[in-house]
C-alpha cells in the first residue's frame, strides 16, 4: 500500500465525515448523522485491527492499543444505542460528539504525518 493510496482513503474518509455533519445540520438530525458516521468508522477500524494483528505471528498488546480499542468499542455501543432509540440521552450525545471530533483529529493528524514524513510502504 502506497502512500498516495493511503492520502486518497484518508481524504475520502474526511469529505464522508465533513458531509455527514452538514447533511445531519440541514435536515437537523446532527445526532443521528454522526451516530451512523462513528458506528461505521469504528467497525471499519476494528475490522482492520482485526486483520492486521492475525497476520503477526506474537503479538503484544501495549497500553495505549488496549486504551484505543476500549475507547472504540465505547464509542461504538453508544452509536448503536444512538441509531435505535437513546439519541436524546445527553451522555450517549456527548460521547458521538466527542469520538467524532477524535476521529475528525485523527484523520487531519494522519495527513498532516502523511504530508510531511514521505514514506516509501506502509507494510
Amino acid at each position: 500500500m502506497t502512500d498516495t493510496t493511503v492520502i486518497i482513503a484518508l481524504v475520502i474518509i474526511l469529505i464522508c465525515h465533513l458531509a455527514a455533519i452538514s447533511i445531519g445540520y440541514k435536515t437537523k438530525k446532527i445526532t443521528l448523522s454522526i451516530a451512523y458516521v462513528n458506528a461505521v468508522f469504528v467497525i471499519g477500524m476494528l475490522i482492520f485491527w482485526v486483520v492486521d494483528t492475525v497476520n503477526i505471528k506474537t503479538h503484544h498488546f501495549e497500553t495505549r492499543e488496549w486504551f484505543v480499542l476500549g475507547f472504540e468499542v465505547c464509542v461504538l455501543l453508544c452509536a448503536i444505542s444512538s441509531i435505535t432509540k437513546f439519541y436524546n440521552k445527553t451522555f450517549v450525545k456527548i460521547l458521538n460528539y466527542i469520538g467524532f471530533w477524535l476521529h475528525v483529529l485523527a484523520l487531519v493528524g494522519m495527513l498532516v504525518f502523511m504530508w510531511w514524513f514521505k514514506l516509501e510502504r506502509l507494510y
